[in-house]
């Protein structure tokens, strides 16, 4: 299922139906920061939708640390609360970002007009 082709990132959103679930969108702010990765887009109301009841916010812990590195994991163990953020080649995001595996902290929107919206998401990043 994809939505408004040719955008400059893909969120796969459903971690057990890796990569038929996704959501194309343009990426208007990607910040990373450690373990923390915070994504602003613009989204269509059934795209942003979508993205909402495909994720559980706070449903990430730490499980332990291996020489002072966290590691993170999914409380719905991939089924729920797991993004895998997808920078697209030819829209320069991905000359500056990588492909990267998180758990969503928070995520909230902002209503721009009845078919657009501002969406923040607030990640913990599962893989290294």
């Amino acid at each position: 299922m994809t939505y408004d082709e040719g955008r400059s990132l893909r969120i796969y959103y459903s971690g057990n139906q890796y990569p038929t679930h996704y959501i194309d969108c343009w990426g208007t702010r990607w910040d990373e920061d450690n373990w923390n990765v915070t994504i602003e887009t613009f989204m269509g109301s059934g795209a942003r939708n979508t993205l909402f009841s495909h994720v559980i916010p706070g449903a990430v812990r730490e499980l332990y640390k291996v020489l002072g590195q966290p590691y993170y994991i999914d409380t719905t163990y991939n089924s729920g609360n797991t993004l895998i953020l997808e920078p697209q080649h030819g829209y320069g995001l991905s000359g500056l970002r990588c492909k990267r595996t998180v758990a969503v902290k928070n995520i909230s929107d902002t209503f721009l007009t009845r078919n657009k919206f501002g969406i923040k998401i607030e990640c913990i990043r599962l893989d290294s």
